[in-house]
């Protein structure tokens, strides 16, 4: 299981991940012995947030690494060419990700977010059901949404007494350093937990404005030491 998160402020939207990828073994130590389950990680280079260049909307995953048996960001480029067309809102991608992945609902969730006419948008699907997450009462809402690997960032925005924390006044600046500090805390945390270290290696950062969407940080296109 990895983590994601977006923090979703007035200037815009956030959307980060970590990149390790894990595989659940079950195996036997000899032929009379119990069978073992054990989680292993295969790699920290998993691409768990992705940009839909047709659109500028953003999808991060958690959950399986693989689905169709190829890797979560093959899926969602495959899922960009096959259904997405440049003028579907952020309501029409979600559901449309939501009905292409129905037989993975139990396996991986996501976030969807972007703009349309200026209005932010943030869906997360999860088991079968697309919900937005920034909209209550005839409200935008501001804040922060995660999923995956819940306990450190539950500790610190949902344990009492919780981080006091006003995403109606952030700049969009603290809250790219916001999800990089929630990612790596959760990283840290399991550091020193006495289980599977099942998030790890580096973060992504993808910004979403009502101009433009593009990479704060990528592993690969935009890594951190540049």
């Amino acid at each position: 299981m990895s983590v994601i998160c977006t923090i979703y402020v007035p200037e815009g939207i956030v959307m980060a991940a970590e990149s390790r990828m894990t595989i659940t073994a079950t195996m036997k130590a000899g032929e009379n012995a119990p069978t073992q389950t054990s989680i292993f990680s295969v790699s920290d280079n998993a691409q768990k947030v992705m940009l839909l260049n047709k659109v500028k909307i953003g999808i991060s995953a958690c959950g399986a690494g693989i689905l169709d048996e190829i890797t979560i960001s093959d899926y969602i480029r495959i899922f960009e060419i096959q259904e997405v067309n440049p003028r579907d809102s952020v309501m029409v991608v979600a559901d449309k990700l939501r009905r292409y992945s129905s037989k993975y609902s139990k396996m991986v969730q996501f976030h969807v977010a972007g703009y349309n006419e200026d209005e932010p948008f943030l869906y997360a699907i999860s088991n079968g059901e697309s919900k937005r997450l920034n909209y209550k009462d005839n409200a935008t809402l501001y804040g922060a949404a995660w999923n995956g690997e819940p306990v450190a960032i539950n500790k610190l925005l949902s344990a009492q007494p919780n981080m006091q924390t006003n995403f109606k006044i952030m700049p969009l600046k603290d809250a790219v350093d916001f999800a990089d500090f929630l990612i790596d805390t959760t990283i840290n945390y399991q550091r020193f937990e006495m289980k599977p270290k099942t998030c790890g290696g580096d973060i992504d950062i993808l910004m979403l404005t009502k101009d433009e969407g593009f990479w704060h940080r990528h592993k690969v296109f935009k890594p951190k030491s540049v």
